[in-house]
């Protein structure tokens, strides 16, 4: 929903509430069953419930993937999760893909800092991705990895806990965070392969400053073939991670408005989060109507129009959302904070890099080709040119936009790439299909959707060129097919 119309929306409730104002005295003789006090108690519990899940979606991820690694993969925070195999369905992570090996997980630092050793790259092989604070907002604003800071030289980066004391020793980069729960999603890239990738991943290192002398051996986790699910459900459960954002980590100065909002859905900083069963079943609907509401503002408040490429969008930042000390605070240039934009964005973007553009392109699209909505049930194809300019390589995806992870269809929702051993055109293009039908004859080249079911899909660019990030090269765009 666009400023515009909301800002409409809020003068209509203004006026009637006025009118009705007037009309009060006459419309009670009329109907003398006015709203009861537990009924209007139950719609401000659910107005303010539906804030604060809009309000947390960023931290409610993080501790998401926490609890996940405790829980399905029976690790602790510190440990590595790994993807010996390509991830498919059973991983609920949120937006990642199929063509690399990932290491993700949380990071706590309530027991003092913690070292993650970037490895140097090598001639074939390089990692790729970011360590973020509770909220999503990448530590010291920078990279790691090849694309960020240490440039592929590798780096031994210190994270330290929110207002830290304890002395620095040399031969660190040190990343101060503002929460003591951090997120990371790096990636390991190999032109040798996907073994190869995953023999160079499992070089990374973590572990406490205090054992910096004699590191202990880093525990990695293996996430594929496990249901994991490290994305949030929008179900009462979802104001469980909430609760765990209030009581464990520092608040923010712009967060103490939403914090008073949270304590009278119950949460509150040092008391037990006990809702009885009727609010339980309040905290369910606020949360199940959040996630819609996401869904359906996603195009026009998380997405908009990428200038000079019809038909595609990208993720609607702002200039301030990327300045140094306030990257993806989602703070204005007045101060406000906009939690609603910060939230439809983080929807769909999972530890997003601190350079956007340096590694990764992300475009979805809504429209097909001639500008109709794109819908699950109707089958679609996307021409990828031979000499499309990504100097990695490219990606095409769809998601269940409801999991905002891969679709659970028979082939467990696996994206397609560049990478992919796919059937070619004669001048060296390669046509993705993506539909609930399977084209004859080219079945290693389609990703199957489930109608009913939204999808949600687009091209991501590893290594974008500059004439695919301006705009001089146009991205093709779906094409529905008979």
């Amino acid at each position: 929903m666009n400023r515009t119309i909301l800002n409409t929306l809020n003068c209509a409730a203004v006026v009637m509430t006025l009118c009705t104002a007037a009309i009060a005295p006459q419309a009670l003789a009329q109907n003398p069953q006015p709203r009861s006090r537990q009924d209007s108690a139950d719609q401000l519990l659910y107005r303010r419930a539906f804030e604060v899940a809009l309000w947390a979606m960023p931290a409610a991820d993080t501790f998401a993937a926490r609890e996940a690694v405790k829980r399905d993969l029976h690790g602790k925070p510190n440990d590595v999760a790994i993807d010996t195999k390509p991830l498919n369905s059973d991983a609920h992570l949120i937006a990642v893909q199929t063509q690399t090996p990932y290491l993700q997980g949380a990071l706590d630092l309530r027991d003092g800092p913690i070292v993650v050793e970037i490895p140097a790259a090598t001639s074939e092989s390089h990692l790729y991705g970011t360590i973020c604070d509770a909220w999503q907002r990448p530590l010291d604003g920078i990279d790691v990895g090849k694309d960020g800071w240490d440039e592929g030289k590798g780096a031994k980066y210190l994270l330290l806990p929110p207002d830290y004391k304890g002395d620095v020793p040399a031969g660190y980069k040190t990343m101060p965070s503002r929460t003591y729960l951090q997120n990371f999603l790096i990636r390991s890239i190999s032109t040798a392969g996907w073994n190869a990738a995953l023999e160079y991943a499992y070089t990374m290192k973590v572990y406490p400053l205090a054992q910096a002398a004699n590191p202990g051996k880093t525990t990695f986790l293996d996430m594929s073939g496990i249901v994991y699910r490290a994305a949030p459900v929008f179900d009462a459960g979802y104001f469980n991670l909430i609760d765990m954002v209030v009581q464990e980590e520092p608040v923010n100065d712009y967060d103490k408005t939403m914090l008073g909002m949270a304590a009278y859905v119950g949460i509150e900083k040092g008391k037990p989060f006990k809702p009885d069963t009727h609010t339980v079943q309040i905290l369910e609907r606020a949360a199940k109507d959040a996630q819609e509401y996401l869904i359906q503002i996603s195009n026009g408040v998380a997405w908009v129009p990428v200038d000079g490429q019809p038909g595609w969008t990208r993720l609607n930042l702002h200039r301030e959302d990327i300045a140094k000390g306030r990257l993806y605070v989602y703070e204005n240039a007045d101060g406000m904070i906009d939690y609603q934009r910060r939230a439809a964005i983080d929807y769909w973007a999972y530890v997003m890099p601190a350079d956007l553009g340096s590694g990764t392109m992300y475009n979805v699209a809504f429209v097909d080709a001639k500008g109709r909505p794109i819908e699950s049930t109707k089958n679609y194809r996307l021409r990828m040119p031979k000499d499309f300019p990504a100097l990695n390589f490219w990606s095409v995806f769809a998601y269940d936009a409801r999991t905002r992870t891969f679709i659970a269809n028979s082939m467990k929702g696996r994206q397609l790439s560049s990478l992919d051993k796919l059937v070619k055109n004669p001048d060296g293009s390669i046509d993705i299909y993506i539909g609930p039908t399977a084209p004859k004859g080219l079945e290693s080249n389609w990703i199957g959707t489930i109608p009913g079911i939204d999808v949600f899909m687009g091209l991501r660019t590893y290594g974008p060129e500059k004439a695919v990030l301006d705009g001089t090269y146009k991205i093709p765009r779906f094409e529905l097919m008979k």
